[in-house]
């Protein structure tokens, strides 16, 4: 598990019952997620082009989130699935509703977000890696836990060159309320969140 980001609640046992139970949808939204990911990264590039000590970690990111949905696309094209249209992820909605709009504030929102959405990724991957029959996807999933526990402490890192410590742990807490209350919220399906 991630440092800062520490998840409130666990995973319940049903999503991953749900994801084993049509990996070919699981894999889909993955590939959706991972493009959606890489997005968010150069949109912090893009938005704040002032803060400099973002841009190449973000950037970074935004590649690697980019590899990441190359991989899980080749695992789509060996499956012969097609890719259909994309699909609001009501848990990442239910969160980006609760940023707030004032830039200094939206800012540290963003990045504590990000932080607990990728600490949701480290656990699930976690789990898919962990239950998955084939030992090529697990090994595979297990490789995404530990880059995704890289992605969530690096939001926090970044958090920390413009915010004070007390400011991030106070905002943090609440954040981790919220994802706990959104990740319960959004029955189990066969997606990432």
């Amino acid at each position: 598990m991630t440092g800062e980001a520490t998840l409130l609640e666990k995973t319940p046992d049903s999503w991953i019952e749900a994801v084993l139970a049509d990996f070919s949808s699981f894999l889909l939204d993955h590939a959706a997620a991972e493009r959606k990911a890489s997005a968010m990264a150069v949109s912090f590039v893009v938005q704040y082009p002032d803060r400099f000590e973002l841009h190449t970690p973000m950037i970074r990111l935004a590649r690697e989130e980019l590899l990441h949905y190359q991989q899980v696309m080749s695992l789509i094209h060996k499956r012969n699935l097609v890719w259909e249209r994309d699909v609001k992820d009501p848990y990442v909605a239910a969160l980006r509703d609760l940023i707030r709009t004032q830039r200094e504030k939206r800012l540290l929102d963003r990045l504590l977000v990000g932080s607990v959405i990728e600490a949701r990724g480290v656990e699930r991957f976690g789990l898919v890696g962990e239950h998955v029959p084939d030992p090529d996807l697990a090994r595979f999933y297990a490789r995404l836990a530990k880059s995704e526990a890289n992605h969530a402490d690096l939001f926090t890192r970044l958090a920390r060159k413009y915010f004070a410590s007390a400011e991030i742990q106070e905002r943090l807490a609440w954040w981790r309320a919220r994802e706990a209350e959104a990740m319960l919220a959004v029955p189990p399906r066969a997606a990432l969140h």
